[in-house]
């Protein structure tokens, strides 16, 4: 009796509260929150068909507006929006329907090319924006040329954001040379996009026929860091256009400032 009173008295007390593993612990590898319902997985994996109705419901639950808001907006604020190359054709749709909206900022949405030559595209009917924001939106060469498209129609925009796009030479060339028509761009960010010798002599050449763009960014570009020579080109030629933008007639407030 007094050895099996002492094997009882070792048993191990009963797990408590206190005595289980802790939720930080290696035995607790998930949460309840981290733990996703089949549905929400379904909906995750959903394949929509771009533009069908399901994918715009889609993309406006994702921006958190309603269609007839966004199609109604006269400033649309969607940077940060965690936008991706799935919402191109929503993208296109709102640009090409909005009727009263003048500035859109998509700034931090990486898009990518396909997306970008949507926009590109619903850009060259929109007659009405005024500024757009793309940056670091990654819209390469394809959007690039299709934005340039836009900007040979001569479409109404004054102010372009494209810091961070991986243009390279080729994409910045197609910008120049669309803007040596263009007499509406005002403003052009074209920062930190390689552009290289090529697109700082593509951008100097389209300054010399430009008369109407007054500001325009190209810092941290490779092609002019420690190239003084191309800084210099660039700086002859930016000259010449505030020369000839002095000289050429004044419709708008924004063409009585200087270059820079």
């Amino acid at each position: 009796r007094r050895r099996e009173r002492a094997l009882i008295l070792q048993l191990p007390p009963r797990a408590t509260e206190s005595s289980l593993p802790s939720p930080s612990g290696p035995t607790a590898a998930f949460t309840m929150e981290e733990v996703k319902t089949p549905g929400a997985m379904e909906e995750e994996d959903k394949v929509y068909v771009p533009g069908s109705p399901e994918d715009l419901a889609r993309f406006f639950a994702k921006v958190k507006t309603t269609e007839s808001d966004a199609l109604s907006a006269k400033h649309l604020d969607w940077g940060w929006k965690v936008l991706g190359p799935e919402d191109g054709a929503a993208l296109a749709h709102v640009i090409s329907k909005n009727k009263t909206c003048i500035t859109l900022d998509l700034f931090v949405n990486e898009i990518f090319e396909e997306a970008g030559v949507a926009v590109g595209k619903a850009l060259a009917s929109n007659m009405v924006l005024k500024s757009l924001d793309l940056q670091q939106a990654q819209v390469g060469v394809p959007g690039a040329k299709a934005i340039a498209a836009a900007l040979k129609a001569n479409i109404p925009l004054m102010n372009l954001k494209m810091h961070y796009n991986h243009l390279g030479p080729e994409g910045v060339g197609a910008i120049a040379e669309a803007l040596k028509t263009n007499d509406k761009l005002t403003n052009l960010d074209l920062g930190d996009n390689g552009m290289m010798k090529e697109g700082v002599q593509a951008l100097a050449a389209m300054l010399q026929k430009n008369t109407k763009l007054m500001r325009l960014d190209c810092s941290k570009n490779a092609g002019l860091w420690g190239d003084d020579a191309m800084k210099g080109v660039l700086t002859k030629a930016g000259e010449q256009h505030d020369a000839a933008r002095k000289k050429a007639k004044k419709l708008i407030p924004q063409d009585e400032l200087p270059f820079k």
